[in-house]
């Protein structure tokens, strides 16, 4: 399916964009939809000018409209973060629609929503998991009393819901029952296998996100430990930036054998080469809207045990994915066979997987459903 000229222009709102690349998973969704649907739509980003949790400016110009392969990017510094400048893109750029990229941010989503739906401009509105169990149990008082006072007040009536999973878009309609809501997948990054060089008695494992609670890499420390019990030596590397130094602490204080290292934040460019180190991903988070790093160890063929909290528990995945219950029981079982599997069936698994669960073609025809007025 291809659009007609001229091409809709939908504006994306979103606290954080490339060069930025601390807030991981809507910042790598938006980056895959852009890359795969920027020849038929015209993308116009807006987003802050620093990465997560940094005072620092990113090393951009500000207040001017940059060009990229398949979009253009304005990075707005903080003194602009307000309902007049977002009053003056809206009325410059007149987008076919506004893609928001989170439900509290003020700055990125409750401003243009604002504004946009003043102007009678349709809007799309992404929460990123946001409404799942796991993120509303962090902060649950404030959260959920701000969603009641939305429900009530019918500020989100007349925008559409992206939900990336159909469990999420049962968590946005739990709050809003009458939501007009599109389910569509995240998109993929290509299927660019890496091939395993395993070293005996070593069993490296990888986990890829913030250093959060919700992240559960307690229980990924507890499968290494119960791995490095049958005489292996294991590493275990989690990378991602650290938004819980609580959380780090108590992993760092942890009595075990395994070897644990935490690598901080990298580039997006980077995470490539950490799954190609390591012979088994691990996502055991409470919740999850998507699970890029399972999308990501599928793509460079690694094997993958996720929790079955995300939107992998619905696919039709391969033997090189286990979605399993967080009991560690079974997931070391997992973790056995899938480091003894052959490199040959892995690949096979692997490559099956990215094409029947990531690309097929009603998954891409849903994502440009999304941006049609």
């Amino acid at each position: 399916m291809a659009f007609l000229e001229p091409r809709p222009v939908v504006l994306v709102a979103i606290d954080w964009y490339l060069p930025a690349y601390k807030a991981g998973g809507p910042i790598r969704s938006i980056a895959n939809v852009v890359a795969t649907l920027g020849d038929d739509i015209d993308f116009r980003i807006v987003c802050g000018d620093r990465d997560l949790g940094t005072n620092t400016p990113l090393p951009v110009e500000l207040n001017q409209w940059q060009s990229t392969d398949k979009a253009q990017i304005l990075f707005l510094p903080q003194s602009n973060w307000t309902q007049a400048r977002w009053s003056e893109i809206l009325r410059e750029i007149q987008p076919d629609r506004l893609y928001l990229n989170s439900l509290y941010s003020g700055p990125f989503s409750r401003l243009p929503w604002k504004v946009a739906r003043s102007m009678g401009i349709p809007t799309t509105l992404a929460p990123r998991g946001m409404l799942g169990a796991g993120a509303l149990s962090v902060k649950p008082i404030r959260k959920k009393a701000w969603l009641w006072m939305q429900t009530l007040t019918g500020n989100y009536r007349d925008i559409r819901w992206h939900a990336s999973t159909q469990q999420e878009a049962q968590e946005i309609k739990a709050w809003f029952p009458s939501a007009n809501i599109s389910v569509a997948l995240n998109l993929p990054v290509p299927f660019d296998p890496i091939p395993i060089h395993r070293e005996s008695d070593l069993i490296r494992i990888l986990s890829v996100g913030r250093i959060h609670p919700i992240k559960n890499y307690g229980f990924g420390l507890d499968l290494a430990a119960s791995l490095a019990a049958n005489g292996n030596r294991v590493q275990y590397r989690i990378v991602g930036p650290m938004e819980s130094p609580n959380e780090r602490e108590k992993l760092e204080n942890r009595e075990t054998p395994v070897e644990l290292e935490f690598t901080g934040p990298v580039p997006p460019t980077e995470i490539r080469n950490h799954i190609g180190w390591a012979d088994l991903v691990l996502v055991p988070s409470f919740n999850e809207n998507f699970g890029h790093s399972v999308a990501e160890a599928v793509a460079a063929a690694r094997p993958v045990i996720v929790s079955d909290q995300t939107a992998w528990s619905s696919m039709d995945h391969g033997t090189s994915v286990r979605c399993l219950p967080l009991e560690i029981s079974s997931w070391q079982q997992s973790a056995e066979e899938l480091l003894a599997i052959d490199q040959e069936e892995l690949m096979k698994s692997a490559r099956d997987t990215h094409n029947r669960c990531l690309l097929d073609a009603a998954r891409l025809l849903d994502q440009k459903m999304l941006f049609q007025t």
